[in-house]
């Protein structure tokens, strides 16, 4: 009888645990269960595949305006109005110090922007010729007018550039734009800050 209550009680923790793995799968495996918000934009990535620091960002509105790569090229080629394209990636700090001025200048400008994700999307550098982050490209008719490079430290320049390329100006700017991340240099520091946080998820 004992032996009996015994493999009982061991069947049932099994079952137990089998069906909290298939909850804990089903939960993580459903994009609107990674933010509070319910923002994905990732339409085109499982949401087990995404990135951890992408996942981290999924609830700050100065990242809602994320396309994936292929609605990205859609938009460029088929926008007469002119677009604005951030190239960005979460683990890119001068990324994430930039973000915040230019989601700042866009609405001073009421211009029309839409980011790209470089981390989530790593053939998005040889399709759009993208050699650092962060990189601001405005597109009109689908071609490429003009980019600006690096975090400018501010909205202002951010703004002025926006409205150079709205107003069909050149656009001068006596600042020195340097603060980026190179793709290149950047893509091993990426590849183990993701490892890092797979591990950690793992533990």
């Amino acid at each position: 009888m004992g032996n009996k209550l015994f493999y009982v009680i061991v069947g049932l923790i099994i079952v137990g645990f089998v069906a909290a793995f298939f909850l804990i799968r089903d939960y993580q495996s459903n994009p609107d269960n990674l933010s509070e918000s319910g923002y994905y934009p990732y339409t085109d990535i499982a949401a087990e595949d995404l990135n951890g620091p992408t996942v981290d960002l999924l609830d700050n509105e100065n990242y809602h305006f994320n396309q994936t790569l292929e609605e990205v090229v859609e938009t460029v080629q088929n926008e007469t109005d002119g677009v604005f394209v951030y190239h960005w990636s979460p683990v890119c700090q001068f990324c994430l110090n930039a973000t915040p001025n230019l989601i700042e200048a866009k609405d001073q400008v009421d211009a029309n922007l839409v980011q790209l994700n470089l981390l989530e999307y790593q053939m998005a550098p040889q399709v759009f010729m993208i050699a650092s982050t962060p990189t601001l490209v405005y597109y009109e008719n689908g071609q490429e007018v003009e980019r600006l490079e690096g975090d400018p430290g501010n909205s202002e320049v951010f703004a002025e550039f926006m409205q150079a390329m709205i107003d069909g100006e050149t656009f001068v700017t006596e600042e020195n734009v340097e603060e980026s991340t190179d793709i290149e240099d950047a893509t091993d520091e990426e590849n183990e800050e993701v490892k890092e946080d797979t591990e950690n998820e793992d533990e």
